[in-house]
């Protein structure tokens, strides 16, 4: 089910850039929490930190199943920086997520590892209240706010099918698409 890649060879998942079909194709329910699962959540963990990110969903990397991998470490570089939250430097593994709950509202400036060098500013839900389950099917329930709750929703629209561009304006769409097209061309001569 999982088998896009050899093990034998890596365990870090090529993550997929815009337009890949599967970015935006709503992604299917886990029912098999075996160890290949196990296996491809701590591929994707592994993924996710060599290319700096602090989320990845697995349809970014061609696998068109809800599972999410976060992880938010705590960076203060000055006085005015968010405060260390409990959700700082910890691992997190979402595996059918879904959003019960949201209030308030925030805009924050994303960027994604399937639209590299590309940062804007989206209006998600200030606050959101996920029920997943993990990696061995238990259910848990986390209440999340900040950038946790930026990431959440933003990953979550991943395996919906849905990429943070679809979350601009139709102008700004417009334009990281085109620039996005570019790239590609440019990429392949």
């Amino acid at each position: 089910m999982y088998e896009i890649y050899d093990r034998r060879n890596m365990a870090k998942l090529d993550v997929l850039v815009w337009p890949a079909k599967v970015l935006e194709t709503k992604s299917d329910e886990v029912a098999s929490f075996d160890d290949e699962l196990k296996q491809f959540v701590k591929d994707m963990h592994e993924t996710m930190d060599s290319a700096n990110g602090i989320g990845l969903a697995a349809n970014q990397v061609g696998v068109a199943k809800r599972v999410l991998t976060m992880y938010i470490p705590w960076v203060q570089q000055d006085e005015q920086d968010e405060e260390k939250r409990y959700w700082h430097d910890q691992r997190y593994t979402f595996i059918n997520p879904r959003i019960v709950k949201k209030q308030g509202k925030i805009s924050w400036q994303e960027g994604c590892l399937s639209f590299p060098q590309i940062f804007e500013f989206v209006d998600r839900a200030a606050e959101v209240w996920v029920e997943a389950q993990d990696e061995n099917g238990e259910t848990f329930e986390v209440h999340a706010d900040g950038l946790f709750s930026v990431c959440l929703q933003h990953e979550i629209d991943h395996i919906d099918g849905i990429v943070f561009i679809n979350r601009m304006s139709r102008l700004k769409s417009t334009i990281v698409r085109k620039k996005m097209v570019r790239r590609g061309s440019l990429n392949t001569k």
